[in-house]
């Protein structure tokens, strides 16, 4: 028997059965995901977001109070998820200029601006070809993470990697010739 009520299907969900999470997932996975996307534009990231939030769902399912309509209640932690992701990916972005502006900010004293410079582009070409081109497109010729990741054909997740690791090399590259 097919259950079409989303307060029947919660109500099942507490009590451990699958079919009916299932069915649940199956009515709102890609409604919630067009959803998410609209808002974040990164179709991956969107699917993560809708699954973590059926994950958090089945995982939770025994204390489960839903004081409203389920679709609504699935949008709303939807959105909430996807405006968290973007605050999270805002100060993210923001963090990793701060680490390249304080390294300079912050150690310019004991040394001439044109060596420290010479240091840091130093290191930068020490990275792998595809970490240093992505860091370039990046910090110089400024492009988002979507930019990039459709420029190279590389999931937006795989440059967010590039660009930490990039930056963390970089710091060390530093600290190892004493620029910082």
């Amino acid at each position: 028997m097919t259950v079409n009520n989303d307060e029947e299907l919660i109500r099942k969900i507490r009590r451990n059965d699958y079919l009916s999470f299932n069915h649940l997932f199956e009515k709102y996975y890609s409604c919630l995901c067009k959803f998410v996307f609209d808002m974040i534009k990164d179709k991956l990231a969107s699917e993560d977001l809708v699954q973590e939030l059926f994950i958090k769902l089945w995982n939770n399912r025994r204390s489960l109070t839903i004081d409203q309509n389920v679709a609504a209640y699935l949008y709303r932690a939807s959105r909430n998820s996807a405006l968290n992701y973007i605050r999270n990916e805002k100060n993210r972005t923001k963090i990793i200029g701060e680490i390249i502006i304080n390294n300079q900010a912050q150690f310019y004293e004991p040394m001439v601006e044109k060596e420290f410079l010479m240091i840091v582009e130093e290191c930068i070409n020490n990275l792998p070809e595809r970490s240093r081109e992505v860091f370039k497109m990046s910090r110089f010729e400024e492009l988002t993470q979507k930019e990039i990741s459709e420029r190279l054909n590389i999931s937006v997740k795989t440059i967010k990697n590039q660009i930490w690791k990039s930056l963390f090399y970089i710091r060390s590259c530093l600290k190892l010739k004493d620029a910082i």
